[in-house]
């Protein structure tokens, strides 16, 4: 039987004290499960998985969600050595068989009628099987890369990247997440950012995490903070710019035992820092990583930070800069060099899975993550964007986020996407904006903006085409989803456009 992961998590629990301790908090219902509780209720499900016929080498769908039941049904799976695939709950049915096939799932276990729900099911003939058979030394899971192209990949990771994943970024070093922290996250364990948050680091520190069935608001995500006394916050710069809003406009108190806000998914503006930092004297510490490295692989710690920046490269990785002398460097200025985000570290797999069967993921033992950036004078990575974050218009390239952190940090814009269609068989740089209900009539307000715009911004960065939206599409760990930005106009929507540009309509 394999039990690496199980019976390590348990050691660690004895061996570090914490067996007693906190460890899920159900927002829900105010149970609190304790370390030994999760173990204890693993044994049980280990047992109660074979008896309905999950071995070892089981390829398992997981869709338990985020309530109590998560923690020991991961656990009591990598004890009798099933693999599971981890699987958001809430997606569409169809989403959720796509992503299940990608791999020979024999099993789904769900929550049903408040328990878990264990249903078999025939594997698909094409399915591709992983390099591990059974009898592997090491238990397996797979989390689900789609990105920003919403083509799932199944990332295979294993319990020995674990203790190297909570080292790297929750370590002494790091986030230095102990037995005494309580971590609020809006992510949930269906991402790689949220598994880490909710799982790897109270496994590995003895924390506790409060748990949401739903992703919480800005409202709820204080009121978590303050009701449970968290220590760490875990949140995206999409979600964290609606934060510093809500505590402004509320007059919202700083969380007493709050140590630090962690942020990640996208590039952190350093003003949303600012105005969070400023309001409640509390670190705010970017990082950046991937599903495909399993957690950040550069990560500002709180005793090491890289101010403005994702920060230092994580312990155990090392990151490289390739050029390409064609990509501008968007508000850095000369000075710096961009290049294309390149690592390497142990945890990263040698391929992905996806519904067309096996992509490679490294070349040379590097992957390549599809970022850009440049090295600070701090000695921390700054990141401009992805690769599907550069537009080319008019023979330009240039970068969407620099434009969409220009019009969020103007007042009565609550979300901003930008993107070049063909407008008239012209690429057009345009704008999906979320007004605030304050922000009048839209004509007027999107006219302002430009005006404002115009101060900050080259003239041809300022977009020539404003749509007036009810959200963006967003990942769950707060990326633009690009590849869904051009349906949004062909719905009902509120248009306004530049009165320079020759083609209106």
């Amino acid at each position: 039987m394999n039990s690496n992961t199980s019976i390590l998590a348990a050691r660690l629990a004895d061996g570090g004290g914490w067996t007693d301790a906190a460890a899920v908090t159900d927002e829900e219902t105010g149970d609190i499960h304790r370390h030994k509780d999760v173990h204890a209720r693993a044994r049980s499900l280990s047992e109660e998985f074979l008896d309905r016929g999950i071995g070892a080498g089981d390829h398992v769908g997981f869709l338990v969600g985020d309530r109590p039941e998560w923690m020991p049904a991961f656990l009591a799976l990598h004890a009798i050595g099933a693999v599971p695939l981890v699987v958001n709950p809430d997606l569409d049915e169809h989403v959720q068989s796509r992503m299940l096939g990608i791999l020979p799932t024999k099993f789904v276990i769900s929550y049903r009628e408040r328990a878990l729900h264990i249903e078999s099911r025939s594997p698909r003939l094409s399915a591709s099987h992983d390099d591990h058979g059974d009898g592997s030394a090491v238990s397996r899971y797979y989390l689900y890369s789609s990105g920003t192209t919403g083509n799932p990949k199944a990332v295979m990771h294993t319990s020995a990247d674990l203790s190297f994943l909570y080292g790297a970024v929750g370590g002494a070093n790091g986030l230095d997440i102990r037995t005494t922290d309580t971590i609020v996250s809006l992510s949930q364990y269906y991402f790689t950012y949220g598994f880490n948050n909710q799982f790897v680091y109270p496994l590995f520190s003895g924390a506790s995490v409060v748990l949401s069935r739903q992703r919480r608001n800005e409202e709820k995500f204080v009121d978590a903070l303050h009701r449970h006394g968290a220590t760490l916050a875990f949140s995206v710069p999409s979600a964290l710019a609606k934060l510093a809003d809500h505590i402004e406009r509320a007059a919202v108190e700083r969380p007493r035992s709050l140590r630090a806000i962690v942020s990640a998914g996208e590039p952190l503006p350093d003003a949303v820092a600012a105005r969070l930092e400023d309001r409640w004297q509390v670190q705010v510490l970017n990082q950046i990583g991937s599903t495909e490295v399993g957690n950040a692989f550069c990560a500002n710690g709180v005793t090491r930070r890289a101010a403005g920046t994702a920060g230092f490269v994580c312990p155990g990785y090392e990151v490289e800069l390739r050029s390409d002398p064609d990509l501008p460097v968007p508000g850095a200025g000369p000075e710096h060099k961009i290049g294309a985000v390149w690592v390497s570290g142990p945890t990263i797999p040698q391929h992905a899975v996806a519904a067309d069967g096996k992509k490679e993921l490294l070349v040379d033992g590097w992957l390549e993550t599809k970022d850009y950036g440049y090295w600070a004078a701090n000695g921390g990575l700054t990141v401009v964007g992805r690769t599907d974050d550069f537009l080319h218009v008019g023979g330009i390239s240039m970068s969407a986020v620099e434009i969409e952190t220009a019009v969020r940090s103007c007042a009565g814009v609550e979300d901003c996407a930008v993107f070049a269609p063909l407008v008239d068989g012209v690429s057009t740089l345009s704008a999906l904006v979320v007004l605030a209900p304050s922000s009048g009539s839209p004509d007027a307000f999107f006219a302002a903006l430009r005006t404002s715009l115009r101060r900050h911004l080259e003239p041809f960065r300022v977009p020539k085409r404003w749509t007036s939206v009810a959200k963006i599409s967003r990942t769950g760990s707060g990326k633009i989803m690009r590849h869904q930005l051009s349906s949004v106009l062909g719905g009902e929507k509120l248009e306004w456009f530049d009165d320079s540009y020759p083609s209106r309509r």
